[in-house]
């Protein structure tokens, strides 16, 4: 039996088509970006990345929405990049307390 050409979409639909295509989009970008994803996560919507590329994702302004949240032993943190979010944590240390670095949250 040959399968229908016309048939419709029911697993993957249009919409989730291009809801992932702008994810694998997003995702190439970082990678060309010289960013290593730790964990890809096209469920959830978020890429998982090292503290230092999280980092310089913000210093490289190419990332909105930031956002931080302190835990029992760490600090998770997550922006937008090109509408998915990017996650990383870092844990915390005595030393994030005497000397917190600040974060440049200005628009420029």
């Amino acid at each position: 039996m040959q399968p229908s050409t016309n048939a419709v979409l029911k697993v993957l639909t249009p919409q989730l088509a291009n809801r992932l295509k702008t994810f694998n989009d997003a995702a190439r970008e970082l990678q060309r970006l010289g960013i290593r994803m730790h964990a890809i996560d096209p469920t959830a919507y978020r890429l998982d990345v090292s503290p230092e590329d999280g980092r310089r994702l913000l210093g490289l302004q190419k990332v909105c929405g930031y956002q931080r949240h302190a835990s029992a032993g760490s600090t998770r943190y997550s922006a937008l990049f090109q509408g998915v979010e990017v996650t990383w944590s870092e844990p915390i240390s005595y030393r994030d307390f005497a000397a917190p670095t600040p974060v440049d949250l200005i628009f420029h």
